[in-house]
């Protein structure tokens, strides 16, 4: 099997072929003329055929030399294009970055944080998964995604966890609620309201907080309804169906059918974590840029913007 052609070859065979003169091509590349020839001479060689008519001045190429001029030409241009590339994968400027998050993620951390990255990284192309906080690790672990955004996640063998996040939950009423004048409520209040659960999905951890904490607060709740999607159970709310709770990110997107109350306790009882996860070991640079713009100095500086 002949041996391969460098790269280094190919460049000193378009040199010669530009300048049609050995002397000129030499001193262009810094290399006196015999070692020029002789590198042209293992062109040929190689290929099995003469790649310049010796006994033209100035130098000719032959039917081959010109094919190869041609296609050489191209190759170099392209090797040239992806070795610019590689630089900018490692210097976090291109490539991609998967992300899996839970919907609640997206109502007010995520877009403003999305925004900002996408400014400074525009060569990154990010791949964006909603998912739950369930399913996350798997998709880690296979490569999937990157990183993960999950509420109060269970433990994660093999797996980074980092707080972004700490959002209290608040109760989400009717605005011609009895209570829709109060400030605050405590929980136990709530003991004969019907309740709108989401999202409606065996697997989802959040329902199941909502109905521990009523447990704890001493009731058990009716449950009215159960949603796909947070806003299809806001909705279910304004129709005066029953109420539900919900992060404080998804109570900032004020509509004008419903309010919303903080609830009475211990801060810590009603407060939702929003964690990042990712793959334990050194991390490419778009993840930590990521990570750094997720970090809660930077991101409240980001949603600000």
């Amino acid at each position: 099997m002949p041996k391969r052609i460098a790269f280094r070859h190919l460049d000193a065979f378009l040199i010669l072929a530009r300048e049609g003169n050995v002397s000129r091509a030499a001193e262009l590349m810094g290399i006196a003329q015999p070692a020029l020839s002789q590198q042209i001479q293992l062109i040929e060689a190689r290929i099995g055929t003469p790649l310049f008519e010796r006994n033209a001045r100035p130098l000719r190429l032959t039917d081959a030399g010109r094919y190869l001029h041609a296609e050489a030409a191209s190759l170099v241009d392209r090797f040239e294009s992806v070795v610019a590339e590689v630089r900018q994968i490692g210097q976090g400027k291109r490539g991609w970055l998967g992300i899996g998050f839970t919907r609640s993620a997206m109502y007010d951390f995520l877009p403003p944080v999305v925004r900002e990255f996408s400014l400074n990284h525009p060569d990154v192309e990010l791949r964006l998964h909603e998912m739950l906080t369930e399913d996350q690790p798997d998709a880690l672990r296979a490569g999937t995604i990157h990183l993960g955004l999950s509420r109060d996640p269970v433990e994660t063998p093999g797996l980074m966890q980092e707080v972004l996040l700490r959002e209290d939950l608040v109760v989400a009423l009717p605005r011609q609620h009895p209570f829709a004048q109060r400030r605050s409520l405590g929980l136990p209040e709530l003991a004969e309201e019907a309740f709108i659960l989401f999202p409606k999905n065996p697997a989802a951890r959040f329902p199941s907080r909502i109905l521990s904490l009523c447990r704890e607060a001493g009731f058990t709740p009716s449950v009215a309804q159960e949603a796909f999607e947070i806003q299809t159970a806001l909705g279910l709310v304004a129709a005066g169906l029953g109420v539900t709770l919900v992060t404080a990110g998804v109570a900032r997107h004020i509509r004008s059918d419903l309010t919303f109350k903080r609830l009475e306790g211990g801060r810590s009882a009603f407060e939702t974590l929003l964690v990042a996860l990712y793959r334990p070991g050194p991390r490419d640079l778009p993840l930590e840029a990521m990570l750094n713009l997720m970090r809660p100095s930077t991101c409240r500086d980001a949603r600000a913007g």
